[in-house]
C-alpha cells in the first residue's frame, strides 16, 4: 500500500468495544471504511465485493470462524492485513500481530508507522521490532529553542562518558548537524559516520527515510544511546496523523524512544507555544519519561515561568540551562563541540549533567 495514499479499510472485529475504538480513530482520520463485519464469512464477501481496490483489512484474531491460514489467504498486492490479538493478548497463532492498543492515538501511531516501515506497496504490513539501543528523542517547542545545540552536545558528552553513541539529524526542515561538526556528504553516508571516540553521526533524507527502520535497528545493534534531532516539534500531534515522509521519523519516536526532551526558552513567544503544545500532547500518547529544558533569556521572571511550566507536566524532569551564547558561537566558528571550545563553561557542564543523568539509565 502506497503511505501517502488514504487508505480504504475493512474492520473485521467481533469485540464491540474494540472495534468502536478502531471504528473512531479510523473516522477521526477521514479514512474510507466501507464495511465493518462481524466474522469470517462476511469478511469474504466484503473482500470479494471491493475486488481490485486497494485495501487495508484491519482484524482480530478472535474473529468467528476464521484462522490464520484462512486469513492470510486473503493477503494480495492490494490487500494489506493488519491483525490485533484478542482481548486475552492472545496471537492464536497467527504472525505479524499487534497488542491492542488502549486509545484511538495509540491505533492511529500504530497503524501510520507501519504503512510506512513496510515498505512501497508490501501484502502484509509487520510489526516494528524494538530497538535494543536506548532513544533519546530531542524536539523544540518552536524553532530557535537551541534543539539542534542541546542534541550535539548531549551526544558529545555521552560519548565521553564511554557510551557508545550515535547522533542522527532528522530535522528535514534545517539539517544542521553536517555543517555544525563539519561533517562533509554525512547524508550520503550508507549508515553512519565516525566522529570521535564512542561518537558517530548520521543524517537522515527523504531518499533514506525509506529504509529507516532497517537503519535504526542496526545502529540498535552497534550503539548503546541513540539521539535524534527532530526540530521543531510544536505541532506534533497534528504531524503524527500526517502522512508525509518528513513526519516518519517523528511518529516512529513518540513510539519508541524511552526519552523524549522538550526544549523551549522563557520568552513571551515561547510561553505562547508552551501553552498550545502542552494542550495538544493530551492528544498523545507518550510512554517515553520527559525532560523539559528551558533555556535561560533575559525575561526576569524566567524561574517562576519554568515552575509553571514543569506544573504542566508534572513527571517531567526540569533542566534550566545558563545559557552562553557566546561559547555557542565558539563552537560554531571552530564546527565542534562545547567540550572543545568551552569546556569549563556553566552550559557545557549543566548539559555534562544531563548526558550523566540520561545515560545512567541508557547503558545496556
Amino acid at each position: 500500500m502506497d503511505p501517502l495514499e488514504v487508505p480504504t479499510v475493512i474492520t473485521a472485529i467481533s469485540d464491540p468495544e474494540f472495534e468502536g475504538l478502531v471504528s473512531r480513530a479510523l473516522f477521526s482520520q477521514g479514512w474510507n471504511v466501507i464495511a465493518r463485519v462481524m466474522d469470517f464469512s462476511e469478511l469474504q464477501r466484503a473482500v470479494s465485493v471491493n475486488s481490485g481496490k486497494s485495501l487495508l483489512l484491519i482484524f482480530s484474531t478472535d474473529l468467528p470462524g476464521s484462522g490464520a491460514v484462512e486469513i492470510e489467504k486473503l493477503a494480495a498486492p492490494r490487500v494489506s492485513l493488519f491483525g490485533f490479538a484478542d482481548q486475552s493478548g492472545n496471537d492464536r497463532g497467527f504472525s505479524n500481530i499487534f497488542a491492542r492498543p488502549t486509545s484511538p492515538e495509540e491505533l492511529t501511531l500504530i497503524i501510520l508507522e507501519n504503512i510506512r516501515s513496510s515498505g512501497v506497496r508490501t501484502p502484509m504490513i509487520h510489526a516494528s521490532a524494538k530497538c535494543r539501543a536506548k532513544v533519546v528523542a530531542v524536539g523544540g517547542i518552536g524553532h530557535t529553542t537551541a534543539t539542534t545545540t542541546i542534541a550535539i552536545n548531549l551526544a558529545q558528552e555521552s560519548a565521553l562518558l564511554a557510551v557508545k553513541t550515535l547522533l542522527i539529524d532528522a530535522n528535514f526542515q534545517a539539517p544542521a548537524i553536517a555543517a555544525l561538526l563539519d561533517l562533509r556528504k554525512l547524508s550520503s553516508e550508507t549508515r553512519w559516520r565516525d566522529v570521535s571516540e564512542n561518537l558517530a553521526a548520521m543524517e537522515l533524507t527523504q531518499e533514506t527515510i525509506v529504509d529507516f527502520e532497517q537503519r535504526i535497528m542496526a545502529a540498535g545493534e552497534t550503539f548503546d544511546l541513540i539521539v535524534i534531532d527532530l526540530g521543531s516539534i510544536a505541532f506534533l500531534a497534528r504531524e503524527l496523523s500526517d502522512r508525509r515522509w518528513s513526519s516518519a521519523v517523528k511518529i516512529w519516536a513518540v513510539r519508541n524512544a524511552d526519552q523524549f526532551i522538550f526544549t523551549t526558552n522563557s520568552t513571551f513567544l515561547a510561553q505562547k507555544r508552551w501553552d498550545e503544545f502542552v494542550q495538544s500532547l493530551t492528544k498523545i500518547s507518550l510512554s517515553a519519561d520527559i525532560h523539559l529544558v528551558n533555556t535561560h533569556s533575559s525575561n526576569k521572571r524566567a524561574p517562576e515561568i519554568s515552575a509553571s511550566r514543569k506544573a504542566s507536566l508534572k513527571s517531567a524532569v526540569l533542566w534550566n540551562l545558563p545559557w552562553d551564547p557566546r561559547s555557542c558561537q565558539l563552537a560554531i566558528d571552530e564546527r565542534t563541540t562545547l567540550v572543545q571550545s568551552a569546556e569549563r563553561g556553566a552550559l557545557r557542564k549543566e548539559i555534562a549533567k544531563m548526558a550523566q543523568a540520561i545515560s545512567a539509565v541508557s547503558q545496556k
